[in-house]
């Protein structure tokens, strides 16, 4: 597969995801103005008990389509998805039982009494939505990622209907938006399970070589990866949940995101990088010369992509979150600020790569090791110092660690230096060309002068947008790489 095509279909995996947040973020802009900050909370923490237990109850299995299928012969691949979806409906089951039956024990950890009987409400969710894992890997194997950017699409679509009409137009509280939530996931479900089938349809089907404990052997080092990536991204909710109230919470979980054009970004060449990596390692002995002028080209469009718009929202933090989420929740743009020094380094997709190399031993050893650095540092300096923010450095400082540790065991597999697998110079000169316009920009209309936070945003982006196209070309900074295969593909 060349890099044009990498490049095409890591565009329709991305569309999609684009497609999928904008959905996703309107939700949350009109729940957030509909409920009050403690019923906010409420639903935000239903959200993350369901994301925090999904990584769990996956086992890891939604990366075994992309790591399985480019290794088996076509007339097996339908009976190897079919065998991990049915692992998918039991571990749905499960999921929605374990809901059901410890609501109870969940809300008294959370401290939240409200959460028993909304998760209870939920807890139909796991066994509509595991079945649906592993569309896209499955999609962008066989690339037809085009029809990822529909599943997406859709979905979001089927979730902002059900869980935002009866909230605005019938006065619904947050019970009402879990109830719809609940009703979008059995027809997500509908759809991706058709998706799963289609592009082997037409295909002979004969029994899979691939038996079912070597998913288990692939997936339980990635469980195992997975449970201390809980315990990581999990413990700044749980203290900041525990130590400072659901209010505080509200403002975190709104702030404490990736920049939203990062995880699209990576995510999809993550989709699509996995199966090519899988088969270039499983056909070729000295797979590294194949891989790194991958990587590096990866990397330097991503670096392109993204790095004029996590400096932006750097600087516009808190306006961005005023206008996404309304006054009460300005706090967020300091989280929203913080986060965003974790995506100036992990702008590319580690998985793919020590997955098709085998390493989910390293891999999970690496996620353990700062997960527990991460709950001792945050249990110690949140009994010291009282501020929700410090939590959130330490995150960040921790995810830092793990990307250096990935980034070392590439730069050894590619024969090279860390240094040498991040386009340094390309990075630098984007930062110290944008950060200074940018930082005027902030001065004039968010200090200087008063007007709607609607038009700071969109007076700062046009300008900035005008000037940084000039500035790119001075730079060499080429993005005809990045355009040109889409706009044929468009075309076409």
């Amino acid at each position: 597969m060349s890099n044009n095509s990498n490049t095409v279909q890591a565009f329709w995996v991305a569309a999609g995801s684009v497609i999928s947040y904008g959905f996703i973020l309107l939700t949350s802009m009109i729940l957030s103005r509909y409920f009050s900050k403690g019923d906010y909370g409420t639903y935000k923490q239903v959200m993350y008990v369901y994301n925090t237990l999904l990584v769990v109850f996956t086992l890891g299995l939604p990366r075994a389509y992309s790591y399985f299928l480019p290794r088996v012969p076509l007339s097996e691949a339908k009976d190897t998805i079919n065998k991990i979806t049915y692992l998918f409906f039991i571990l749905g089951l499960l999921f929605s039982a374990l809901l059901y039956f410890g609501s109870s024990l969940i809300a008294l950890f959370l401290k939240n009494p409200d959460l028993v009987y909304a998760i209870k409400l939920f807890s139909l969710v796991p066994l509509f939505m595991l079945p649906t894992m592993g569309v896209d890997g499955i999609l962008a194997t066989y690339k037809k990622s085009n029809y990822i950017a529909i599943y997406k699409g859709l979905s979001s679509f089927f979730q902002l209907v059900c869980v935002t009409v009866p909230v605005i137009f019938f006065n619904g509280t947050y019970e009402s938006a879990i109830i719809g939530f609940t009703i979008s996931s059995l027809l997500i479900c509908i759809v991706a399970l058709y998706l799963k089938n289609m592009p082997v349809r037409n295909e002979k089907k004969l029994k899979s070589s691939v038996r079912y404990r070597d998913f288990f052997k692939f997936s339980i080092p990635l469980l195992y990866a997975s449970i201390w990536s809980i315990l990581m991204n999990s413990a700044d909710q749980f203290f900041i949940s525990n130590y400072f109230g659901k209010e505080v919470f509200a403002e975190f979980s709104n702030g404490w995101m990736d920049l939203p054009f990062v995880s699209m970004v990576v995510g999809a060449t993550s989709i699509v990088l996995l199966p090519v990596f899988s088969k270039i390692v499983n056909e070729n002995e000295s797979a590294y010369q194949e891989i790194k002028p991958i990587w590096t080209s990866v990397f330097e469009k991503i670096v392109k992509i993204i790095y004029p718009i996590l400096i932006y929202c750097m600087v516009f933090s808190e306006v961005i979150m005023i206008v996404l989420y309304g006054e009460n929740y300005s706090n967020s743009g300091m989280y929203f600020r913080i986060r965003l020094l974790i995506n100036l380094f992990n702008l590319i997709a580690f998985a793919p790569l020590l997955l098709a190399l085998g390493a989910t031993k390293y891999y999970a050893r690496v996620i353990a090791f700062w997960a527990i650095i991460t709950i001792i540092l945050e249990y110690i300096f949140v009994n010291i110092i009282d501020s929700p923010f410090t939590i959130a450095l330490i995150s960040v400082i921790c995810h830092l660690g793990v990307i250096l540790f990935m980034l070392k065991y590439i730069a050894n597999f590619l024969k090279t230096t860390i240094i040498n697998l991040l386009p340094i110079k390309l990075m630098a000169s984007i930062i110290f060309s944008s950060l200074p316009i940018l930082l005027i920009l902030y001065y004039i209309l968010v200090v200087s002068i008063s007007i709607s936070n609607l038009a700071i945003l969109i007076i700062s982006l046009s300008i900035y947008i005008f000037i940084f196209f000039f500035i790119s070309k001075k730079l060499n900074i080429d993005y005809t790489s990045i355009i040109k295969p889409l706009l044929k593909q468009i075309k076409k």
